[in-house]
């Protein structure tokens, strides 16, 4: 990933990454786009929080905590947003989903390899 700037952060959906053939990956332009934005608006609620309620925003654990129980809920949008029936062709493709997030998820090598309508699918991060 390159090195992080204001504007790579504050672009951060417009970021794209390429194979070394040059072909554009979206997986990975997307999960770029939901970690990066994803830790941006943490980091800008803590700062928050610090500010106007006068109060620490919290320890290094429980900001992981959140930071991880926010990429659990970016996960399960895109599970629901693959859900044909409720949003037809605006649905997300389940490949696209699938690609996203591979790689970090908890106990992965134990889940099925269509695990979009599995319950209980965590992202992992490792201390």
């Amino acid at each position: 990933w390159p090195k992080l700037n204001w504007g790579l952060l504050l672009g951060c959906g417009l970021a794209r990454f390429t194979s070394s053939k040059g072909k554009i990956i979206p997986a990975m332009n997307r999960f770029f786009t939901i970690i990066v934005s994803t830790s941006m608006y943490l980091i800008w609620n803590l700062r928050n929080t610090r500010v106007l309620e006068t109060s620490t925003p919290g320890s290094k654990i429980e900001i992981r905590n959140r930071w991880v129980s926010l990429m659990n809920y970016a996960l399960r949008r895109d599970q629901l947003l693959t859900t044909q029936t409720k949003f037809g062709p605006l649905a997300f493709k389940k490949q696209l989903v699938l690609k996203t997030w591979s790689g970090t998820l908890l106990d992965e090598d134990s889940r099925p390899d269509d695990w979009i309508q599995s319950e209980g699918v965590l992202v992992g991060i490792r201390p």
